[in-house]
Formats: C-alpha cells, structure tokens, sequence
C-alpha cells in the first residue's frame, strides 16, 4: 500500500481522521491487555512493528535466525504471507512451488536460512502446524504479528523505520499506527532502522534499543548468478527498483555507493509487469533491485550484468542476542 505523506505531521486531514484514530488505539490498547502475561508452550519471538508498511523487519528476522541457530537452538518460523490466499490449511514452505502461494517474504526467509517456515494469517495456526511437522523446532520467531495477540508471546520486538519513525504518531487512519506508540515502552527490544534510537523516542523509559543498518554484502547477477562486490556499480547509472516498504532507503543506500540511480518506487510487495521488466532490461543500463524484489521478478536476463540483486544484511547487537539467549533459558 502507499504511505500518504499526511501521516507524517497532524495536518487538517490527520485531525478529520484523529477520532477514528482513538478508537483504534483503544482496542489494540484493549486487546493487549486481555492477552498479557499468556506464554506459549514453546518460546516465540515476535518481530513486528507499530506502524503499517516495511520498516525492514525480514532481515532482521533472517539475522534472529542465524543468530538462534549459531547459539544451538532450532529455530522455525511462522509469517501472514502478505497478499496471499491461504485456506484451511497452513502453507509449508517446503511444499510451496513459488512465492505466489506462501508471499515474497516467507519466501525470501525460507531460502536464505533453510529454517521451516509455515504461513497461515492466523498465527496460532502457523505455530501449531509448525510444531506437528517439525517437533525439533525449539524456538518460533514469528514475522510480524505484534498486534496478533491470540498468539502468545516469550519476547517481542519492535522494528522501527528510522526515517519515517512513528509518522505523526497517530493510529489509523489518522496516521501510521496500528496501536499506541506507549507500547514502545512495553516491549523487551526497539530496532530503529538507520537511525539513533532517542531520535523516534525508543530507549526513553527503560526499554533497550538499539540502532540497526541493512549493509550491502555484494551483487548476485540474476543471468549466472555469480558475485560481484557492490563497488563495480561506483559512478555507474543504474535503473533501482524497490517494492518494500520504504524504496527510498535503498536508493539512498544506493546513493552512499557512489551508484547513480534512476529510482523506480513500487508499492511494498508489488511486482514490477513484465511490459515494465522488458523495458527496464532493452535500456541498456543495469537494473538493480533487492532479494525481495528479486523473488518476484517476471523477466529472466539474457546477458551478464543485466540484472543485478543486491544482498545484504544486518547485524544485530551483540548484547540484544545476549540478552534475549538468557530471556530463552528462563
């Protein structure tokens, strides 16, 4: 969905829209309260948001992952699949045939971890069938879902899009939120996405929080699929395209290479067509996208250095693992 620029300041348009707001805050205020102090059979981790749109959360959760399993625990995971159909049945990631069926960010999980990953909207659901197929798993991070209370939860952190923050700090469809920003205070870790913490508020009242960077490691070329390190792109122009949550974060990181872009903003989750794919490939400069937008690419290359995907990651603090590791063992 598009961000509007109005959910950025209280605006005449945010106020028409402010009681709406209230009352949406109070029943996720509601709801949060009925659910507290409810813990699961097996320890989950949510890794959510407050606000509505990307704020970079799927590679945090690839790092969670990789950062459980380095410690000895068996990770699984469990995610809505956004813009997917789901029936009965929750969708196993080892059985799905291409992201269309399961979504992009499941997707992109199952493939750079090698975790289970089962998807259902309702969490419960995914956490269940993922124990039944997969007994070993002795700890759930779940993508998203802070605001999915019947799940119950060990840990939650919340993932906060350091340019954009908490917009005007409004709930919809007044502003960005799902739920009041107080629950910053509530939660056991706040990630601020490229930028200091205390910036967005997040650290004020005890809550640990820390600042996170997605870094670039390299460059996939999508035609042999062989690496490159991103300084190839260095005073070079490029046509970058970005369907996640906040496109001009990665242009901007872009940018900070020495790369000159030519941005193609899409909606989060969105796919480019192929009349669009076709065209951006005949242009003759590289087109660049994320692993997101990689997964769902229409239009294979014909030529080395056609399409480029750009990997990355992020590493989480030293002292959140640490913390979270001990949490897990209570």
């Amino acid at each position: 969905m598009r961000y509007p620029a109005f959910w950025q300041r209280r605006g005449l348009l945010a106020r028409l829209f402010w009681p709406l707001g209230w009352l949406v805050c109070a029943e996720a205020a509601r709801r949060r309260r009925k659910a507290a102090g409810r813990q699961p059979e097996c320890p989950v981790i949510v890794v959510g948001n407050l606000t509505v749109g990307g704020t970079g959360k799927t590679p945090v959760v690839i790092a969670l992952v990789e950062a459980l399993r380095r410690a000895g625990h068996t990770p699984g995971v469990i995610s809505r699949g956004f813009g997917v159909k789901v029936g009965i049945e929750p969708v196993d990631l080892a059985e799905a045939v291409d992201p269309s069926s399961c979504g992009d960010e499941p997707w992109l999980i199952h493939q750079r971890t090698g975790a289970p990953v089962v998807v259902h909207p309702y969490r419960r659901e995914a956490a269940r069938q993922l124990k039944a197929r997969y007994p070993e798993v002795d700890v759930i991070v779940s993508d998203d879902g802070l605001q999915h209370h019947r799940l119950a939860r060990t840990i939650e952190w919340v993932v906060v899009d350091g340019h954009r923050g908490l917009g005007n700090g409004w709930c919809l469809p007044a502003g960005p939120l799902r739920e009041s920003p107080a629950v910053m205070d509530e939660v056991d870790a706040v990630l601020v996405n490229g930028a200091e913490p205390a910036r967005h508020g997040a650290g004020a009242h005890g809550v640990p929080a820390w600042r996170i960077d997605f870094r670039p490691q390299g460059l996939l070329d999508r035609f042999d699929q062989t690496e490159r390190p991103i300084t190839d792109l260095a005073g070079r122009e490029v046509i970058a395209l970005a369907g996640i949550g906040n496109p001009e974060r990665f242009f901007a990181m872009l940018e900070a290479e020495g790369v000159e872009v030519e941005a193609h903003p899409l909606d989060d989750h969105a796919a480019p067509t192929r009349t669009q794919a076709r065209a951006w490939l005949d242009d003759g400069r590289p087109v660049v996208m994320t692993e997101k937008d990689a997964v769902k690419w229409p239009e294979p290359p014909v030529r080395p250095g056609q399409l480029l995907v750009v990997r990355g990651g992020i590493d989480l603090p030293p002292a959140l693992i640490e913390a979270t590791l001990k949490r897990l063992e209570t």
